[in-house]
């Protein structure tokens, strides 16, 4: 009995790992009208970190200009408590985020943005909210 107890315990922390990411896994958007800033997609260990903009710059030559060299980004994640590292695919450091659940949302948080929400008990405007626009 004892070794069927602990495959069960065992099965129940996986599980209640993967739980952990199914509820924070989809697309992260602006929640609200935004005509510039990220978006951030993230799977059961993946995420693509996507910029944009409304703004079209050109060159000297009419040529359009990348406002965003190097995004999107692309890599896996890990989550340390509440703290979500994002890690590029050449093994950098993307950044880091802090997860905030309200009842029925999850934001994706800067640590600016997570401070003014520590210091001042509400989700600052324009965070990245799971499930916006899907």
């Amino acid at each position: 009995m004892k070794p069927h107890r602990q495959a069960t315990l065992s099965l129940l922390a996986v599980t209640a790992g993967c739980a952990n990411h199914a509820d924070i896994t989809g697309t992260y958007l602006p929640s609200c009208v935004a005509f510039a800033g990220s978006r951030i997609e993230l799977s059961e260990d993946r995420f693509a970190w996507h910029k944009f903009t409304d703004e079209v710059r050109v060159d000297d030559s009419g040529n359009v200009v990348d406002p965003f060299p190097g995004f999107p980004v692309r890599g896996s994640y890990a989550i340390d408590g509440e703290t979500l590292r994002l890690t590029t695919d050449a093994g950098e450091l993307a950044g880091e985020m802090h997860l905030v659940r309200r009842p029925g949302q999850v934001y994706l948080l800067t640590t600016a943005e997570f401070d003014a929400w520590v210091r001042d008990g509400a989700v600052p405007d324009c965070a990245l909210l799971l499930g916006t626009g899907k």
